[in-house]
């Protein structure tokens, strides 16, 4: 009786399929469930590509590795106490007002529903009834949900000496880190794995930096158009403008909605309010959709839909902070699967081009 050899056969599709499911749906239940620590910790890693630029620069004065950390550090805290005294006194001033604009709300709201002969009572009771439905299908309304971001945004940055700590650590082992992967696992298995890591971190440092950039000057526009249309607290809607532009797609708009009401419950004008929501529109479309693509180029060279998928699914993750991070993660994971034979497909979807 002979025995025929018999030759291995390629994997099925379909199980490959499920334990690349069964992986992903791993990853998100690890994500999630430990979200207290790995939100600090991809803060941590986005502040380390952020700082990279200066901590660059420095050393082409020869400034000791542990030296230049340090004045990075500083130099951020500073700017960040400073940047958080001016918000402080706008955010307790606008505290102060909210009743008076809460107020003068419902002078508009009654003005406006006379038209359709119904009272601010009625529509009270309709808006209710409204959110009602929504509570009953187990959805949140949008204050909720809102209220809900803000609280884990909050929760985040009461942690923020976790961040400083992790990047403190990431910071002081940064430059050993190609010699650790060459000793651990050799340096031909070594190679591919540095190489991804540079293009993941020449990625994102690349649009992290110019991204900062077109915020700031978007944020900069949005103060002094502001600030010159007579807009109250004209500098906190600039920052808000300068934050949520990290928020791909909706964060631009969602930065615009803020100034406009406070310019009509301020002023009681709807030809200001109008032309106040124009040129904030004209700054976002310009810069997002002329400067942006101009500066950046192709970018991270993400898909659009994927950009928003991901958006959804980071923010479903993480809140805030996963729509921050959302476009830099997908980018690094785009990156890694590149390398990997199998994942190489998965990696041409996600791109943009």
């Amino acid at each position: 009786m002979s025995l025929e050899t018999v030759e291995p056969r390629p994997s099925d599709p379909i199980v490959r399929s499920a334990s690349w499911l069964v992986i992903f749906v791993l990853a998100t239940f690890i994500l999630k469930s430990l979200s207290f620590l790995f939100v600090p910790f991809a803060i941590a890693i986005l502040l380390v590509y952020a700082m990279g630029i200066p901590l660059n620069f420095l050393q082409k004065f020869n400034i000791p590795n542990f030296m230049r950390i340090i004045l990075v550090v500083l130099a951020v805290l500073g700017c960040i106490f400073l940047l958080g005294r001016l918000l402080a006194s706008n955010i307790n001033e606008f505290n102060r007002q909210l009743p008076i604009f809460e107020e003068k709300f419902w002078i508009y709201a009654k003005n406006l529903l006379a038209l359709v002969e119904m009272t601010p009572t009625e529509a009270r009771e309709i808006y209710s009834s409204f959110m009602a439905t929504f509570n009953k299908a187990d959805l949140k309304p949008l204050g909720s949900i809102i209220q809900h971001m803000g609280g884990s945004l909050f929760s985040f940055l009461g942690n923020t000496m976790w961040v400083l700590l992790f990047m403190m650590f990431i910071l002081a082992e940064w430059d050993d880190f190609p010699r650790r992967v060459s000793r651990a696992v050799g340096k031909n298995a070594a190679r591919p794995i540095l190489k991804s890591s540079a293009r993941i971190n020449h990625a994102v440092q690349h649009y992290l930096g110019l991204k900062t950039a077109i915020s700031a000057g978007t944020g900069l526009l949005v103060t002094i158009v502001l600030s010159i249309m007579g807009v109250p607290f004209a500098l906190l809607w600039g920052v808000l403008a300068f934050l949520l532009n990290f928020i791909p797609n909706i964060g631009s708009l969602i930065s615009v909605v803020p100034p406009v009401a406070i310019t009509l419950f301020d002023s009681g004008s709807v030809g200001r309010t109008m032309l106040t929501a124009v040129l904030l529109i004209t700054i976002q479309l310009v810069m997002g959709n002329f400067v942006e693509p101009k500066v950046m180029g192709k970018g991270l060279n993400l898909s659009p839909l994927v950009v928003l998928l991901s958006l959804l699914f980071w923010g479903w993750m993480w809140g805030i902070p996963g729509m921050l991070l959302s476009v830099p993660l997908t980018a690094a994971i785009k990156i890694a699967m590149e390398q990997v034979e199998a994942t190489k497909p998965l990696a041409a979807l996600l791109a943009g081009s």
